[in-house]
């Protein structure tokens, strides 16, 4: 059901996305982007599946990136997980470090669907009251799907998911998943 409603989501942006550019993307000799590097600020929604709480939050994010031809970039990011409440005055705070690689596809000379895949160490801690736990590190894979269009010939809009991995507790590790969805505006150099 998740899945569908963001299929939804990245089928609208796709579909209004050229009402928002008014110039189409430029290549380069070499197929490679005229804009190599970029970075950007996103804000979003995340949803993670640890019972019994809030689960949701609203996390950030940093990216910095550099295209590597048409089809292919590399992206570091910080991402903010936010603080969700786990009841009985105690949050769970959290934050993602990730390298990935991003496969992009044109699906007309404005618009492009990615997919994301790489490496994140995520980074979690409670609080209550007064007292912070230890933070707990977590390296694992991570994933994205997102559409990517102009708004001007410097400045680009992006749509994503992106799923991160974390775990709770050193005593009893379990691992949870963090469903973020976003927005993100991206400034090319």
């Amino acid at each position: 059901m998740k899945f569908a409603k963001l299929l939804i989501v990245l089928m609208l942006a796709t579909a209004a996305a050229p009402s928002f550019a008014a110039r189409a993307r430029t290549y380069d000799t070499y197929g490679s982007s005229a804009s190599r590097f970029y970075a950007g600020l996103g804000v979003g929604y995340m949803k993670n599946d640890i019972p019994g709480n809030s689960n949701t939050s609203i996390p950030w994010n940093l990216v910095a990136g550099t295209s590597i031809n048409q089809f292919l970039a590399a992206e570091i990011a910080y991402t903010n997980l936010g603080t969700t409440d786990l009841g009985s005055g105690i949050n769970l705070k959290g934050a993602a470090y990730s390298l990935n690689l991003v496969g992009t596809i044109p699906v007309t000379q404005a618009v492009s669907m990615y997919a994301k895949f790489g490496f994140a160490n995520t980074g979690v801690y409670s609080e209550s009251g007064s007292s912070t736990g230890a933070t707990i590190s977590y390296a694992a894979p991570t994933i994205g799907l997102g559409v990517r269009f102009p708004l001007s010939a410097k400045t680009d809009m992006r749509i994503a998911y992106d799923n991160y991995k974390f775990q709770t507790t050193n005593t009893n590790p379990v691992t949870y998943n963090a469903d973020v969805t976003s927005v993100a505006v991206l400034f090319k150099f």
